[in-house]
């Protein structure tokens, strides 16, 4: 029986189809799967046509429209055909001719090339010698060659990392990592893969480690070179095989949300490691599927839940968990799925504090800091209300700190740049004292309290509520928090598996692992390829970055700069700084305009701004130039709510999202940093110097929430969390 697979090029293609042409389309791909070969090809409704001699032999082209065509492989043996490419009649010929499809034998999958290209730079199998150059005058030496960007990696070390002859050839004629990385397009992605992390200084052994290795542990070992059925099956991470019509319309239909839930070798193969003997760690820049390989990790606990067993997925905010929810619905069947909780961390600290004391409510933090202040002012404190809180909220809470001795200890305050003498510090424990009676009074807890009491229920039952944890987003999780979620699982293999990156970190919260009892050493795993974020707005991300030191969250091991590479290509970011904040509103509005004229679906652009009375300027704005949009509000909506309209967030709002397009607006000086939200140097410098990073971080979210294109507006003096020119 015929197989139909799909290839993840065709997805963005498929976006820009009208009604008629996804129909006929859908129509084309039944018949790949009901008529065998020869009728296929004789097919007189789908025109398919080979390509000219001397190309690729399997490569066929077919008629969707007057005005779209189809690229396809065709296997001259095996029951496989993949749709490759969707593309405008006038484009489609010249792209398929240039392409060539192999099996890599060494890892097992299907890779495609820019032949053209590649035979153009390294020249024909026998090409005539150079002449020889006039000789130099004897005074003036010969300017030295710059040396071979691979210089110290042999051929057959190449070779048995599955870069074939070809590449070998290419790579000896590359000298920096900025030009291998032109050429990503037209290299065959597993080896570009392999030839980015020996660029990076990789050792060969590594990446056999982590990028050759989980690609045989697919296949299984090698593949033939004319096995295409078995590479085009191996090849996953890049191509959806489906069964029936119904996957075939939903898999296009879906677009990129298709693949969000896919794995790359190196991600599987930590996804589904039958067992770690403690927590694991996985971590990495936007982009390099922490998310995904967490959601297959609770794929892989569900599927072998012991009786009575419970996964917990877990996730900073409501809309972080209703996003991770909706995704892993692509992964579980319903029955599997009632066996995952998908809430908050707060969510879980409520509902157990609420087993025991029924009328417990939650208050919000806003109310919780009001109540230090009326405290302050009662006591006539000579501190302010905002440097008790943080005294409450970064050295009591955060260290579970119970008694006044514990906050006496002299390492209580480590980190905090204000000192306080002992008698000091005790007016200031007795401040926070009266402030959480009159909490517990009222039966009203601010969060981190709900998380405290939780701890103490937890640690005082001999049963557990869950069997494994699964954490999203683990970096702005704060201590007491990861003490709910350490109680909440009894420590052992698979206990918890932990995805988080400290570049988008957000809010204030440092964490030490190894205090809070979570041991993750010798399980500390990086993602380091980005697979979502062309290199050029990756590349320009990271200046929002440059001078901040990047640890692996929870531990102090730094990463090293530039340690996530993307591999896709596209355009650099658009930087438009107006006069005022009219015009740059207009501006916004045209690049919108522009965005949705090229193709791009309204529910697949973002706009983000800074505050909430930004977010109703762009709305208004874009309204006003008869554009669809609306406000979006990760608690109350999920990313399918108003597809048809531009959707418009705070640069909070869109955390752990991401988009085709993303313009983020208002990014001037008064807003990134907004002073508000920093505590003054006055009170701590350290928490200053936190407060700030914190914002830097919050810009680099939102632009590396871009899939292809980013734009960037300010209006006035730009925020100098910019990248210089």
């Amino acid at each position: 029986m015929p197989r139909l697979a799909i290839d993840a090029t065709c997805l963005p293609q498929y976006d820009k189809l009208d009604r008629p042409t996804r129909e006929r389309l859908a129509a084309i791909t039944r018949k790949f799967r009901e008529l065998p070969l020869p009728a296929l090809l004789a097919h007189p409704d789908l025109r398919i046509r080979a390509l000219p001699e001397g190309q690729d032999p399997r490569v066929r082209t077919f008629r969707i429209s007057d005005s779209w065509t189809g690229v396809m492989l065709a296997p001259e043996s095996g029951e496989t055909f993949l749709l490759v490419h969707l593309l405008p009649r006038e484009n489609a010929e010249k792209w398929a001719a240039d392409q060539r499809h192999d099996v890599n034998t060494v890892m097992g999958t299907l890779e495609r090339r820019d032949a053209s290209a590649l035979e153009e730079r390294t020249g024909r199998a026998d090409p005539l010698p150079a002449p020889e150059p006039e000789p130099e005058p004897a005074s003036v030496p010969a300017p030295a060659a710059d040396p071979s960007l691979f210089s110290d990696v042999g051929d057959e070390a190449l070779r048995q990392l599955g870069v074939d002859d070809e590449i070998v050839r290419f790579s000896r004629t590359l000298t920096t990592r900025a030009e291998l990385a032109d050429w990503g397009p037209a290299i065959p992605q597993d080896q570009f893969e392999v030839l980015l992390h020996l660029a990076e200084g990789t050792p060969v052994d590594q990446v056999m480690r982590e990028v050759v290795q989980p690609r045989r542990a697919v296949s299984g070992g090698p593949v033939a070179p004319d096995d295409y059925d078995t590479a085009i099956r191996n090849t996953r991470h890049r191509v959806m095989l489906v069964d029936d019509d119904d996957d075939i319309e939903e898999v296009l239909s879906r677009g990129f949300d298709a693949w969000r839930v896919f794995l790359h070798p190196t991600q599987r193969a930590l996804a589904y490691r039958p067992v770690f003997n403690g927590p694991a760690l996985v971590y990495g820049g936007p982009g390099t599927g922490k998310t995904v390989v967490a959601l297959h990790r609770v794929k892989h606990l569900a599927e072998n839940l012991p009786l009575g067993g419970r996964v917990l997925l877990t996730s900073f905010t409501n809309a972080l968990v209703e996003s991770v929810r909706r995704d892993l619905a692509l992964l579980l069947d319903e029955e599997l799925r009632a066996d995952v909780d998908v809430i908050t961390a707060d969510k879980l600290a409520l509902t157990v504090v609420r087993e025991e004391w029924p009328d417990v409510g939650l208050r919000r933090d806003s109310d919780a800091r009001g109540m230090f202040a009326n405290v302050v002012r009662k006591h006539g404190l000579p501190w302010s209300a905002d440097f008790v809180f943080h005294e409450y909220r970064h050295v009591v809470m955060a260290q579970g700190i119970t008694t006044v001795d514990g906050y006496l200890d002299p390492d209580a305050r480590r980190g905090r740049s204000t000192p306080l003498t002992v008698e000091q510090r005790r007016e200031i424990w007795n401040a926070i004292s009266v402030a959480r009676a009159w909490m517990r009074r009222t039966k009203q807890l601010p969060t981190l309290e709900l998380h405290a009491a939780a701890t103490r229920i937890l640690d005082g039952r001999s049963d557990r509520p869950y069997t494994n944890i699964v954490v999203d987003e683990a970096q702005d999780l704060h201590p007491a928090q990861w003490r709910t979620l350490r109680a909440a699982v009894a420590p052992g293999p698979n206990d918890m598996f932990i995805a988080g990156d400290n570049r988008q970190r957000i809010y204030d919260n440092t964490v030490s692992f190894r205090q809070l009892g979570i041991n993750v050493v010798g399980r500390s795993h990086p993602l380091r390829v980005n697979y979502r974020t062309t290199t050029e707005i990756l590349t320009w991300a990271e200046q929002i970055m440059r001078g901040q030191r990047t640890a692996e969250p929870g531990a102090g091991t730094p990463e090293p700069p530039g340690s996530t590479r993307s591999l896709l290509r596209g355009n650099p970011p658009v930087l438009y700084g107006a006069p005022d904040a009219a015009a740059e509103l207009a501006a916004l509005a045209e690049q919108v305009r522009s965005w949705l004229s090229g193709g791009i679906a309204p529910g697949d652009i973002c706009v983000t701004a800074r505050t909430r009375r930004g977010v109703t300027e762009v709305v208004s704005a874009l309204r006003a130039h008869g554009l669809p949009a609306s406000r979006f509000n990760p608690q109350q909506h999920t990313v399918d709510d108003s597809a048809d309209t531009v959707r418009v967030t705070t640069m909070h709002g869109v955390k752990g999202l991401e988009f085709r397009a993303v313009a983020v607006s208002g990014v001037t000086a008064t807003a990134l940093p907004l002073m508000e939200g920093v505590t003054s140097p006055d009170l701590d410098e350290n928490q200053h110097r936190s407060d700030l990073a914190a914002q830097r971080s919050l810009l680099y979210v939102a632009c590396t929430r871009a899939r292809e294109a980013l734009y960037v507006s300010w209006h006035g003096e730009p925020s100098p969390f910019l990248p210089p020119d």
